[in-house]
């Protein structure tokens, strides 16, 4: 296997690798798996590369939305669940550092607890289950300020926490009023106590 990173083929940005290679459940791998750490923004071209090279992979992509600064119109991103890293196939890895996209391997100790987490990732994304990243950390009656959409620039305090994405924050400065905002649009600004 020669796995090099000049290849020129796939260095469009809007291409986008298949999320598994091949296309079969994590379980039914032929190797133990790894983990790739990639340098910045190298998943999918890396992804191509262990393509080309007939390596194993599973690179989890999800479709991100983000609203164009100053405006309301959403732009969306297919991008890696879990950026900096891709799950690849081998018994012992070989020439994985040639391709100059890898940074470091980490190696899966336990192999039936991992294959257990990714099928989980696997089925759900090939089911249309919506998963996304948690992109940081919520506790009732923490400050929070809306950072993008329609509205932002709200602050409030969380109130309740709906699902895995939204909260329930309240507003008080005109008066108490209770919305509900995706996680992906808020920060927090400080901590709530009594």
């Amino acid at each position: 296997m020669d796995l090099k990173g000049d290849s020129v083929r796939y260095m469009n940005t809007d291409k986008i690798p298949p999320s598994r290679f091949p296309v079969r459940p994590i379980d039914k791998a032929d190797f133990r798996w790894w983990i790739a750490k990639v340098k910045p923004r190298q998943e999918k071209q890396l992804a191509f590369d262990f393509i080309d090279n007939d390596v194993e992979y599973y690179l989890p992509i999800y479709k991100k939305v983000t609203y164009r600064p100053g405006t309301n119109k959403k732009r969306v991103f297919d991008v890696p669940l879990f950026p900096g890293y891709i799950c690849f196939a081998q018994e012992v890895p070989q020439n994985i550092f040639m391709t100059g996209r890898v940074v470091n391997l980490i190696e899966v100790k336990n192999q039936r607890k991992f294959v257990s987490e990714l099928s989980a990732i696997y089925f759900a994304l090939e089911h249309g289950i919506c998963v996304e990243p948690l992109e940081g950390t919520f506790a009732i009656e923490s400050q929070v300020e809306v950072v993008s959409g329609p509205l932002k620039g709200v602050c409030g305090v969380v109130v309740s926490i709906r699902n895995s994405k939204q909260l329930i924050v309240e507003v008080d400065s005109l008066g108490s009023a209770v919305i509900q905002v995706d996680m992906a649009d808020v920060r927090v600004v400080g901590r709530g106590g009594k």
